[in-house]
């Protein structure tokens, strides 16, 4: 009951700010606008100049993916950062339901909603055929990633003028999901660090068991420290 009514007044607070509630439904936009892309200007392009866009549909994939916890992650972090203002997040560690749970309630909106978007995106775009059990974990994965943008955002930014700021520079983080195509060696081992490689890297390579358990670990790598690190 209690989680109810937090995630009721959590969608009252992102229904009264007109950019968060953008924020939280542009994922389905640019879904939409990618198909839009494959049904009308990949044709066009292809018989123009030959050139077919889909040869890279796996990365175009990865980054409408990827698009989606940084979206959702920056509404969170919004939340966090206005509870942090109203002292909210001191009062819940105090209460019964205590600082983890706290969080917990936080950020289960936007991290079920990556989930759902992520299948979403999957079966409207129809660009990459995903085993089953692949975009599963690639759904939790990036649930994950948006708790830690949403993380990030809060510890990094003081304020929502600063967290725009901030939030422009982490969706830079998705360019770690391209770094093979750089063909830099040193580029592609920086990028393991980085949760979004892996996004990628596992469309690509669903069949390597041993990049599921590496971007478990760099998720967690990445999400423990910032759930335990206290501002």
């Amino acid at each position: 009951m209690v989680y109810l009514l937090h995630l009721r007044n959590d969608v009252r607070q992102i229904v009264r700010e007109p950019v968060m509630l953008i924020l939280l439904l542009a994922p389905l936009l640019i879904i939409a606008l990618f198909r839009a892309l494959i049904l009308f200007l990949v044709p066009f392009l292809e018989a123009k100049t030959g050139l077919d866009l889909l040869f890279w549909s796996p990365y175009i994939l990865s980054f409408v993916l990827l698009m989606i916890p940084g979206l959702l992650g920056i509404v969170t972090g919004f939340m966090l950062i206005d509870d942090r203002d109203g002292n909210i997040t001191e009062l819940y560690s105090v209460t019964p339901m205590g600082r983890r749970m706290y969080l917990v309630n936080r950020f289960s909106l936007t991290a079920i909603l990556s989930f759902v978007y992520t299948y979403i995106a999957y079966y409207v775009l129809q660009l990459f055929e995903v085993p089953f059990v692949t975009l599963f974990f690639l759904a939790l994965l990036l649930s994950s990633e948006s708790v830690i943008i949403a993380l990030l955002l809060f510890k990094g930014a003081d304020d929502k003028v600063k967290g725009l700021t901030y939030a422009k520079g982490l969706n830079f983080l998705s360019i770690f999901a391209f770094a093979d195509l750089f063909s830099l060696k040193w580029f592609s081992v920086i990028s393991y660090l980085f949760p979004s490689y892996w996004i990628s890297f596992i469309i690509i390579n669903s069949t390597m068991p041993l990049s599921y358990i590496a971007s478990l670990v760099v998720h967690l790598l990445w999400l423990v420290p910032l759930v335990r690190m206290k501002k």
